[in-house]
């Protein structure tokens, strides 16, 4: 639970809402949070432990609030139990019981003060000040479905657990000798020489007689064979058909102008710069040396130990400072200095380089922008009347083309589209509106039928028929015979070009030199490749990962070949370097602490299991369904 409140609320609100809680302890006390929930029947039981269906549901509810959050709308019980969330839910559940279970038989226990302790020990957690905001504690825990005694019971229960994975973890052996192998497995490189035998496509390949091509044309039915093409009448409605005849007149600009007038306002500004203090006797030793003429900047840097970037604040709104510092602030001129300003975070000397009065951009200015914006708004409206009355007369009974009529607005009919959007020329069909997907909800509609109206991504509506289909089928023979052709000579070529490289890399592996191979075909020199390890990330474009694989089971000398971009690389191996734990210590390090970590993953997983040997664990699914049925 507490997983998904770390990722969605990573900001400075969220890093104090521990020492907040903390606070809340000593304003209400820790009974009042610590209290158990509610009881009654369970549909999950663990062990000795019992999760009732208020319990289930309220972890499921947080769940679901959290994700629509994350998607930015709402998801709907329905919804969420077709994506897996109920059953997310009841394993979640399952696993935190199983450990409660075990730490109680274990004897583990987390003291409402070791708990509290430990979230004061975590400077993190804490606000400059260390005080109890309740206004922002409750808009924290409110914003992510969360109640206070839910949320100290889930901090609870995963220091509970992680205490005793880390004895799990904490008690694993190392194992130097295990990663040195393995370092020594991954960190091997190779490297080599190599040529491009690139494809020809000039050589000459001999048309096949029918009999050949026939069985190619059989052999690659799906090659040659047409998709299924729906012939489609629709109707589009965009805010380009309701904006036609929008105009927004003056006086209406106007009025909008003067009921969005704050959006238009900018409000008294000043230019500041600042040096933050320890106590008041540095900021009045501050103010006598810039009385003196000293610079702002240069001298935040050598009392306060501040860069440029946290002395010079830029703009600020009187909104923008700190409670008790803006009237200070704005009372001074530009370029004046204040006396010593008691803040937040020490004591405050600041000087006003620029002052910005309030202003408002006219009208003038912003009218193009605000009469788009009424006739877009306005189009909105009369688009969703016009979709209301396209759906109105088709039912009562009218065809599209009548309905569309109707409204005054075109339809349009499309011979044959796939579900592509493409035609039997397998070009895009230019028919099509950008964006309404109208391919997919045509194949989404049955044939002669028409859809429901529906409302397109880009903020239009839709109304497509389906008049008839001409199913996918094999395209006769003698209408893809040159296709055929082209297609088998391709084959044919293609593995000419391999044979060729097999029969070089022969040649290479029973004592030919790669130089006079390269002189052969005139290739140059041959190239010599990075040094790489086995998935060949490293080894270059023309060492594909399948051939850096492949090298690394040949000896020096040894040769292979793989495909490249423009036909097939000739390698042969020249240099086998083995790892260096010792010049590439970092990544040892690394990697030797990746194992540890990888074995400790393996040891809780294999833990969980076991725990779910050691307590049995009953699911009553008729429940589960039942309540979420009824909700």
């Amino acid at each position: 639970m507490l997983e998904a409140l770390r990722q969605g609320v990573q900001s400075w609100y969220f890093k104090g809402l521990l020492i907040i809680l903390i606070s809340s302890f000593a304003v209400w006390g820790v009974g009042d949070i610590f209290r158990g929930g509610p009881t009654g029947g369970s549909v999950i039981t663990v062990g000795g432990r019992d999760i009732d269906p208020s319990e289930l549901y309220n972890s499921f509810r947080l769940r679901l609030s959290q994700i629509s959050r994350r998607l930015g709308n709402d998801i709907s019980i329905e919804q969420a139990q077709q994506l897996g969330l109920v059953d997310q839910t009841v394993e979640a559940l399952t696993t935190e019981a199983l450990y409660e279970v075990e730490a109680a038989e274990l004897g583990v226990v987390i003291s409402d003060a070791a708990l509290i302790r430990q979230i004061r020990e975590q400077k993190a957690f804490q606000d400059s000040l260390g005080q109890f905001d309740r206004a922002r504690f409750e808009r924290v825990i409110t914003a992510n479905g969360m109640t206070e005694a839910g949320f100290v019971n889930q901090l609870r229960w995963e220091f509970i657990r992680d205490q005793i994975l880390r004895s799990l973890a904490g008690s694993l052996p190392e194992s130097r000798e295990l990663a040195q192998v393995l370092f020594d497995w991954r960190q091997e490189r190779r490297i080599a020489d190599y040529i491009v035998l690139k494809n020809d496509p000039t050589v000459e390949i001999a048309t096949p007689d029918d009999a050949v091509l026939q069985t190619y044309y059989t052999d690659n039915a799906a090659r040659f064979t047409a998709p299924a093409y729906r012939k489609i009448a629709f109707v589009h409605l965009t805010t380009a058909d309701a904006r036609a005849d929008i105009t927004i007149p003056d006086d209406q600009l106007r009025q909008a102008y003067e009921n969005r007038i704050d959006a238009y306002r900018q409000p008294d500004r000043r230019t500041v710069q600042q040096i933050i203090l320890p106590d008041e006797a540095a900021a009045k030793n501050v103010v006598a040396k810039l009385a003196e003429g000293r610079e702002f900047v240069a001298l935040a840097e050598e009392v306060a130990q501040q860069d440029p970037g946290t002395t010079n604040l830029g703009d600020v709104t009187a909104g923008q400072l700190p409670a008790g510092m803006s009237e200070a602030v704005f009372a001074l001129g530009k370029g004046e200095t204040s006396a010593p300003i008691e803040g937040p975070f020490g004591w405050y000397v600041i000087r006003v380089t620029d002052i910005k009065p309030e202003s408002t951009m006219p009208l003038a200015e912003v009218a193009d922008s605000l009469r788009q914006e009424l006739a877009k708004d306005k189009a909105v409206d009369v688009l969703f009347s016009l979709s209301n009355a396209l759906e109105d007369t088709l039912g009562s009974g009218a065809t599209l083309e009548e309905a569309a009529a109707k409204i005054g607005v075109p339809s349009v009919t499309i011979d044959a589209v796939d579900a592509n959007g493409r035609g039997p020329d397998g070009s895009p069909v230019p028919a099509i509106p950008p964006g309404s997907d109208l391919a997919t909800h045509a194949f989404a509609t049955p044939v002669g039928e028409e859809s429901a109206l529906i409302e397109t991504g880009n903020g239009g509506y839709l109304v497509v028929r389906v008049d008839s289909e001409q199913p996918s089928a094999v395209r006769p023979f003698e209408t893809v015979r040159n296709e055929a052709i082209a297609g088998w000579k391709a084959e044919q070529r293609a593995l000419a070009e391999e044979k060729r490289a097999e029969a070089v890399t022969a040649r290479l592996n029973e004592g030919a030199t790669l130089a006079a191979i390269a002189a052969e075909f005139n290739l140059g020199e041959p190239v010599t490749s990075p040094a790489f390890t086995r998935d060949g990330a490293d080894a270059g474009a023309e060492i594909s990962r399948a051939l850096a694989a492949d090298l690394f089971a040949r000896k020096p000398g040894g040769a292979a070949f793989g495909n490249s971009a423009e036909g097939y690389t000739i390698a042969v191996l020249k240099t086998v370097k083995p790892a260096d734990p010792v010049a590439e210590k970092a990544a040892y390090d690394a990697f030797n602490e990746r194992i540890a970590t990888d074995l400790s993953s393996d040891i809780v997983v294999q833990y969980a299991n076991a725990l779910r040997e050691r307590y049995p664990v009953e699911i009553d699914q008729r429940a589960i369904d039942n309540l979420f049925l009824r909700n």
